[in-house]
């Protein structure tokens, strides 16, 4: 067994939450040290992104302060639609070997280019007979890695480690002891805003996917049906005690959106589920935030025919803190990520990938400064008498070869003058057509930007609603556009801004104006939207480039006549 280390901290942000998990290594398990929850504001993250990096910042800020964390090292996690996981079958090879190939396995399967992503891998299956191996390999944009660590750094915390979602929940339940069966273990982490199904065959990683439903479906439920706002539908869904009237909208919205999950689950493991599976479930467990959600274990168990219970990563571990209640049910089931993480920074046994910048890792520092007070002292040192010794003894020669250079280029100039001229006509021309070619590339760049744009707009607008104009702006979070239209009402115009942050090229919708007019004695509602979509870039009208190639000719073509002049002149005289 690998030797852990003496705490480890995991952060798991989540959509609607931020959940802190600290745990301490005593000697024949762990135990828990510190936990902590703290929500935040609607829409502050939407499907991974953040949104109010603020809001995040002051969550991360409020645990660090109550917890002590200032300057710790901690764990988080990246998923979702923003991690890609593949495993890819190449020809059997050493790991110094695997090294060096890597990047072109990644180049070739990956929908990115390697230079704009983050990425672990891990050799898996080994075919010595075949000569083949399996290699899981993970990966996460740099933007995406970027986001994730940024307000960690502003809390005041140092992330050491950016480990794939499907494995940091893999190793709270590996240590819970529920992965230690035989057969593929289906684990539903269900969020806010999605739900993760992972599957895990002898305590391995098999698949996963992202179902975009989650939480927030049961809270839009509740407003569709009574017209509830938004906080007071989350509320509802989150109460106690209700009352008769509102046990039976919850009951049917919940049954509703169960049965949805359910399916869209079914549909997206065919070779799971079903008669026809080749890898049949065992059984199910629910972990994360929604994992207690009403009628949803029921509804899988009348749909697969599987156990479904709601896992406890807190079950096989000591005795915590005298400061901590440890929760119960799905709250505890909503820890599984944080405990995940904390596991994973803690070091020992448990598999899994680190995707923070290459030279952020600590394997990387520790070879970067290996024997550094040592030898960089000595180098500077050596450096810098070398370099004096050179210049001292180099400088006269120098000298004496430049002049001797200069002298030899201006008698050349004096045979070749004809020539040059020539030269300078053609580089003048050869300036022009340059810049032509550059007006050409300019207008020829994603062209098809605006088709994209607007073919997205007519697959999202909702019914009863017009656009008056859409045209190109810069937003605050990159290349982007702006959208006038008419409406029959501020629902509408919600629906909208909804329906466009599901588009995966759109990172951001804020409204601008919102208006009450008339139209014929109806009254409509005016609006603009500002959409970014930084990955369409945009055409924008640039400031025409100095051509420094043919200024630079016409210059030499004005020293020389005002070196002929010069010569007639002083002829003259």
């Amino acid at each position: 067994m690998a030797k852990r280390n003496k705490f480890g901290i995991g952060i798991d942000v989540g959509s609607k939450r931020v959940r802190f998990a600290m745990l301490k290594n005593t000697g024949d398990g762990v135990a828990i040290e510190k936990l902590s929850c703290i929500d935040l504001p609607q829409d502050a993250i939407v499907d991974g992104s953040i949104i109010d990096s603020i809001a995040v910042s002051d969550a991360l800020s409020q645990i660090v302060k109550e917890n002590g964390l200032k300057g710790k090292e901690v764990a988080l996690s990246v998923g979702g639609r923003q991690l890609m996981v593949k495993k890819i079958s190449t020809d059997n090879m050493s790991d110094d070997e695997l090294r060096g190939a890597i990047e072109y396995e990644a180049d070739t399967n990956l929908p990115f280019n390697i230079d704009q992503v983050s990425l672990d891998y891990a050799r898996q299956h080994q075919d010595v007979d075949g000569g083949r191996m399996d290699v899981l390999l993970v990966a996460a944009k740099n933007e995406v890695i970027f986001d994730a660590v940024e307000p960690l750094y502003w809390a005041g915390m140092k992330p050491k480690l950016v480990e794939a979602q499907p494995f940091a929940i893999q190793a709270a339940l590996t240590e819970a002891g529920y992965l230690d069966e035989e057969g593929v273990v289906g684990v539903l982490h269900i969020g806010f805003q999605s739900t993760e199904v992972m599957l895990y065959e002898m305590s391995q990683f098999e698949t996963s996917r992202s179902v975009p439903l989650g939480g927030k479906a049961y809270v839009e439920g509740l407003i569709r049906r009574c017209g509830f706002g938004f906080e007071k539908a989350l509320a509802l869904l989150a109460k106690a005690t209700k009352t008769e009237e509102e046990q039976d909208a919850l009951d049917a919205v919940a049954r509703s959106v169960s049965e949805r999950l359910a399916e869209q689950i079914e549909r997206g493991f065919p070779e799971y589920l079903g008669v026809l599976a080749e890898k049949p479930i065992s059984k199910i467990l629910l972990s994360g935030g929604g994992a207690e959600l009403p009628f949803l274990q029921s509804a899988l168990r009348r749909r697969f025919g599987l156990d479904v219970d709601i896992v406890n990563p807190f079950r096989r571990m000591g005795l915590p803190s005298k400061d901590v209640t440890v929760p119960e049910g799905g709250d505890s089931a909503g820890f599984a990520c944080a405990v995940g993480l904390a596991l994973r920074s803690m070091g020992g046994d448990h598999p899994g990938f680190n995707l923070i910048y290459r030279e952020d890792r600590p394997e990387s520092k520790r070879a970067n400064y290996l024997g550094a007070k040592a030898v960089i002292p000595i180098m500077g040192i050596s450096a810098v008498l070398l370099g004096m010794t050179i210049i001292h003894l180099s400088q006269q020669n120098r000298l004496s070869g430049l002049e001797a250079r200069l002298e030899a280029i201006r008698t050349e100039t004096a045979l070749y003058r004809d020539k040059i001229a020539v030269v300078e006509d053609l580089t003048v021309k050869r300036a022009d057509v340059s810049e032509r070619i550059d007006v050409i590339r300019e207008l020829d760049k994603n062209r098809f930007a605006r088709v994209e744009v607007l073919e997205m707009l007519a697959r999202r607008l909702p019914s009863l609603t017009w656009l008056t104009e859409v045209k190109e702006a810069q937003t605050p979070n990159g290349a982007g556009i702006h959208i006038s239209g008419v409406t029959s009402s501020n629902t509408k115009v919600a629906e909208f801004m909804t329906a466009l942050l599901q588009e995966n090229r759109v990172k951001a919708v804020d409204l601008l104006v919102t208006q009450i007019n008339k139209i014929s004695d109806t009254e409509v509602t005016d609006f603009t939207l500002q959409v970014a979509i930084p990955e369409i870039e945009m055409q924008v009208v640039k400031a025409k480039k100095e051509n420094l190639i043919k200024k630079g000719a016409e210059a030499i073509k004005e020293k020389n006549k005002a070196l002929e002049d010069a010569k007639r002149e002083s002829g003259k005289h």
